[in-house]
């Protein structure tokens, strides 16, 4: 059997919400259907690795709230249903229970974690992506007798170590990488670790897992050294990769993600938005991929007002965004906003209120890292908005570049 709507949007994440929420705001009368492989109606997942444990997660409560008005517009969201494959020629999305036809499709997939074959099977291993997956979790380190390690000191693995030595809770992270977020600079790594290790994280960095024993007392992580850190639960957040296997075979060109133009159409008619996507940003001249909640939400509305003016036949619009993240850990905020190639000078700026980063390639800043100074960083992101702002736009009372020491 097969169905019809005027736009279908696979994935049920912030990013196929927005594209939804668009639709219905730019063009009521179309139908949308929003297919998705989640039991649940679209929820926030920021909140998963950041909520207390002693407070209530309860899914209600992260529902986004305009779920249910989109409902009363007539938008159909399919639940647990997976998209099986996409036949381009004759605009259907593939499904278990037959096909579902589209005039336009928006494709937001997201990412899925990459779990490690070290730690395949063993029980008490949890990625943290899904409300499932923080609820199990949560149960697992409910019991304070269990230690518990972060195997990735990125963002979801800081956020929940956060979470955990907020409530007195021992926890050991371990990552490869010898300086946790040393894309950004050696300067902002090892203020990343220090901020860990002052709130009492135990940090094992530059070392990889090569087996997991089972010991009298639990279970330990062995390293590559020869450490051995306890580890009865475990959390992974090694990365992710993109959601796209159910694409192969479309003809759709998949590479670390789906490859877009830059109003984010993949091909006629079929749009994409979010973390599994690659598009070339005229903002920074190149082509990126970006894992962050913001940076789907706004794809999600540009996508979706693409999948409209194109079955109006009108002209898309440019993706031509300032990517931007943010994390909480022991209480300090951390914002990013930017592009970064590797090849950046680095401005360092710290006083009593935190620290903060500047990027420049040339004259032109290009990106910006704070530890706390939200008020500064919220006016620098700001000028980013603006092609290539040198400092003195960035910062007009910035000191002589003398006297900005040089991470």
């Amino acid at each position: 059997m097969t169905a019809v709507s005027d736009v279908v949007i696979v994935g049920g994440s912030i990013a196929g919400l927005r594209a939804a929420e668009t639709v219905v705001r730019l063009a009521p009368e179309l139908s949308v259907t929003v297919v998705s492989d989640e039991a649940h109606l679209p929820y926030e997942r920021p909140p998963l690795s950041k909520v207390a444990l002693r407070d209530p997660l309860e899914l209600d409560d992260l529902v986004y709230r305009s779920v249910g008005e989109l409902g009363r517009h007539g938008v159909d969201f399919m639940l647990e249903t997976p998209a099986l494959g996409l036949d381009l020629a004759a605009r259907r999305v593939r499904l278990a229970e037959g096909e579902l036809g589209y005039l336009a499709l928006v494709i937001a997939t997201g990412c899925e974690p990459v779990i490690p074959p070290v730690f395949a099977g063993l029980p008490e291993v949890y990625p943290l992506r899904s409300f499932e997956d923080a609820r199990a979790l949560r149960a697992a380190v409910a019991d304070t007798s269990k230690s518990v390690a972060i195997v990735g000191a990125g963002f979801i693995g800081g956020e929940f170590a956060s979470t955990l030595v907020k409530e007195g809770r021992a926890v050991s992270l371990v990552d490869m990488a010898p300086k946790p977020l040393g894309r950004f600079g050696a300067p902002v790594a090892d203020t990343y670790a220090a901020l860990h290790r002052d709130a009492g994280v135990e940090l094992f960095l530059g070392r990889a897992v090569t087996d997991v024993a089972h010991i009298a007392e639990g279970r330990e992580l062995v390293l590559d050294d020869g450490t051995r850190v306890r580890a009865d639960v475990i959390l992974v957040g090694a990365g992710v990769r993109p959601s796209t296997r159910w694409l192969e075979g479309s003809g759709l060109t998949l590479d670390n993600g789906i490859l877009c133009d830059s109003q984010l159409r993949v091909s006629e008619g079929v749009f994409a938005a979010g973390d599994a996507v690659r598009w070339p940003n005229p903002r920074f001249d190149a082509i990126m991929r970006v894992e962050h909640w913001t940076n789907a939400a706004e794809q999600g509305r540009i996508a979706a007002m693409n999948a409209v003016n194109h079955i109006r036949e009108l002209d898309g619009a440019v993706c031509a965004n300032v990517p931007y993240f943010w994390s909480d850990q022991h209480g300090i905020r951390i914002q990013f906003a930017g592009y970064l190639t590797g090849d950046e000078e680095l401005l360092e700026n710290r006083n009593s209120d935190g620290s903060l980063f500047l990027y420049r390639r040339g004259q032109a800043v290009t990106g910006v890292l704070a530890f706390e100074r939200r008020s500064e960083f919220v006016k620098i992101r700001a000028a980013l908005r603006r092609e290539n702002p040198s400092l003195r736009q960035v910062v007009p009372d910035a000191p002589d570049h003398e006297e900005v020491r040089i991470g």
